[in-house]
């Protein structure tokens, strides 16, 4: 739930930050190209690592986000790391196969420690995130 967030995050700050942007020319025929362009690309944006993340800021809004990735312990080049190492984990989670009936239960993917601490993540990369914009 908590990389749902996440990528909901993503997709509604780039429409909100676009939106700013085009302003009154909201209405007219470019503004409603590159809406629909957004709208497409929206469509396929899912597990939002930080290529991902980076490529839609960079070609909606002209800003690499990535480069205000940065706090306490954290540089841009491991928050990267970190990002796409908890997405990929996510896509683990999510697509787990389940044990045979009768078989021993399997191993909690991830831990209570674990998610505390990929909760705290995205909430340093969000106000990250906002410092870029």
């Amino acid at each position: 739930m908590a990389f749902t967030a996440w990528e909901t995050y993503v997709e509604d700050r780039v429409c909100e930050a676009l939106a700013a942007r085009l302003g009154s020319e909201g209405e007219g025929p470019s503004a409603r190209f590159v809406q629909r362009r957004l709208d497409e690309e929206l469509k396929k944006f899912n597990n939002p690592n930080a290529e991902k993340t980076k490529k839609l800021f960079q070609e909606f809004l002209e800003i690499d986000v990535t480069t205000s990735w940065k706090w306490n312990q954290y540089d841009a080049a491991k928050v990267k790391t970190t990002l796409d190492t908890l997405i990929a984990k996510r896509g683990a989670a999510v697509h787990r196969s389940l044990p045979k009936r009768g078989g021993p239960p399997a191993p909690h993917l991830v831990t209570k420690e674990e998610l505390k601490k990929a909760i705290g993540f995205l909430k340093s990369l969000v106000e990250a995130t906002e410092k870029a914009l």
